[in-house]
């Protein structure tokens, strides 16, 4: 009997990643967010708690995101239910390729750091908030997100410094949004990180609706 050939594997590409998800059977409106921030500062532990995917073993039995993951999962704004679509991109140098492409299409970007890993809150500014610029919409709202504070003793980066960092008048923050100081393991502002941002995003495009409605107005009664 003649061997099967196998198929050739399948290229890593947005539009196959959500070709079989239920995304697509959806009636209701679909926000794109992409959480960025080195390898290893908790993303898809993040990603995972929100989405309720964690195991009692979870944490002793950690693994590295290949490339991208993607989650979705329902949150309710003032303007209604929302679908979260949720790419978590993997942070390791050798993904860099990948995942840059993959955060063209974000609504809006939850960048997080490592509580415990100064060099991990300084690549923020070095690499993803540039990479942010330059393939994201200008104007998508970030929110900035420090992640194992349950991990006091160990912890390297001042809430101070990055609120200092935000309020301040530097052109590369006028993005940022807010942030919050999570834990997957102890379960803090999870659930709040993903809310917050959606919320804000919502709010945002109703906001830029309205005005372009207006403007439509105003020119119909000056012409």
């Amino acid at each position: 009997m003649p061997k099967r050939r196998r198929k050739a594997p399948t290229t890593l590409t947005q539009e196959n990643l959500q070709k079989d998800l239920p995304l697509e059977k959806s009636n209701k409106p679909i926000v794109k967010v992409s959480v960025a921030g080195i390898g290893g500062v908790g993303k898809t532990t993040l990603c995972q708690r929100a989405m309720g995917r964690i195991l009692d073993d979870y944490f002793s039995n950690y693994k590295v995101t290949i490339g991208v993951q993607f989650f979705t999962h329902n949150v309710n704004t003032d303007n209604g239910e929302v679908v979260l679509s949720v790419w978590d991109l993997a942070g390791q140098d050798q993904f860099q390729q990948i995942v840059n492409r993959f955060l063209i299409g974000s609504s809006g970007v939850i960048l997080a750091y490592d509580s415990t890993d100064i060099n991990s809150y300084f690549s923020l500014h070095h690499t993803w908030i540039p990479l942010i610029e330059e393939f994201c919409v200008p104007n998508v709202p970030i929110l900035l997100v420090s992640t194992k504070n349950d991990l006091e003793e160990k912890k390297e980066v001042d809430p101070e410094l990055v609120r200092n960092f935000i309020s301040s008048k530097e052109e590369h923050n006028q993005n940022i949004i807010g942030f919050l100081e999570t834990s997957s393991k102890s379960n803090i502002n999870v659930l709040e990180t993903f809310e917050v941002l959606v919320k804000n995003i919502v709010k945002k495009e109703v906001e830029e609706h309205f005005k372009k409605v207006s403007k439509k107005k105003l020119k119909k009664t000056v012409n």
